[in-house]
């Protein structure tokens, strides 16, 4: 009688005749490389040039097949019946595996607005498929205020809202980004991913809607010395740096914006009203935020 094995099997050499295993089966051994090795004979610790390296560990010779780069199986043995009928079998689960994957290839193509909906809520859009964007300044300032409105930050969006709101703090605005706009959706992986181009996108759009700054110009010639200017403290930060603790100190006096960098400690909360001495300095722009450098500065208490 002739035996069949498996088709994964025929093209290994057969070792013996078929024989009854303790199960009641007809079995008979084969041949194949060794699963360990991989059927080399030895374990591979790297490749240089192409050509592998073995462990050093015994001349890196396997140890589960002692080098001979194959090892014994017993597998099924079938009468040519069983044979028939087992590839039947499989022919018939390949074809209900591409039935299943035809038809869930089609329904992500029928469904495809619904699938990209539900994504796109997932990935911080509003029911509209838009982010509202927050733009009109540092917003850095705001971002402890942003973060209990609910607004989300990503290095790409920075701080947006997936729906409007209206009581952001006074300058600031959002701006509406559709979910088409900045990202792509594929509709057989049901993946999102951010364009390439969204920051330019971003950057180019929010562009449209920047005013510019009344602040631009010196109060005075850099290098003067202004005195006794009466001004708000705005906002106070500060780091450890190559010069050790900084603080950096923002003034404002009608629509100019005084920043000082020091490492003394000023006795001054956010909001008082103090008269300021310093020396002009350069004027640049951070984060799109005119802004007048001073040094050689002197904050005092205003004298009522």
């Amino acid at each position: 009688m002739k035996w069949f094995v498996a088709p994964s099997y025929e093209n290994y050499e057969k070792v013996g005749d078929v024989f009854t295993n303790d199960k009641g089966n007809k079995v008979i051994r084969i041949k194949q490389p060794c699963p360990k090795c991989g059927g080399l004979g030895i374990i591979v610790a790297r490749v240089e040039n192409g050509q592998p390296i073995p462990i050093p560990v015994d001349g890196g010779i396997c140890y589960r097949c002692g080098g001979s780069k194959v090892e014994e199986k017993v597998v099924r043995a079938y009468t040519e019946k069983e044979y028939n009928a087992l590839i039947r079998a499989k022919e018939r689960r390949e074809e209900r595996k591409k039935a299943a994957d035809a038809a869930r290839k089609q329904d992500l193509i029928d469904n495809a607005t619904t699938y990209k909906h539900t994504a796109a809520l997932k990935f911080g859009f509003g029911e509209d498929e838009k982010i509202y964007i927050v733009y009109g300044g540092n917003t850095y300032n705001i971002k402890d205020q942003l973060k209990e409105m609910g607004a989300k930050f990503d290095p790409i969006f920075k701080w947006y809202f997936s729906k409007m709101v209206d009581n952001l703090p006074e300058g600031y605005h959002t701006c509406a980004f559709s979910f088409d706009e900045i990202c792509n959706y594929n509709i057989y992986t049901k993946y999102i991913t951010i364009k390439i181009d969204a920051e330019t996108i971003i950057k180019n759009k929010l562009a449209q809607f920047k005013e510019t700054p009344n602040y631009v110009y010196y109060p005075s010639t850099v290098g003067d010395r202004i005195r006794n200017l009466p001004v708000k403290l705005a906002e106070v930060r500060e780091f450890d740096g190559y010069y050790g603790h900084t603080y950096i100190y923002k003034f404002t006096y009608n629509n100019y914006l005084f920043v000082w960098m020091t490492s003394k400690c000023l006795d001054f909360e956010v909001g008082d009203e103090v008269e300021l001495t310093g020396t002009i300095k350069k004027f640049d722009t951070y984060n799109d935020e005119e802004q007048t450098h001073l040094s050689r500065c002197i904050v005092k208490e205003m004298e009522d």
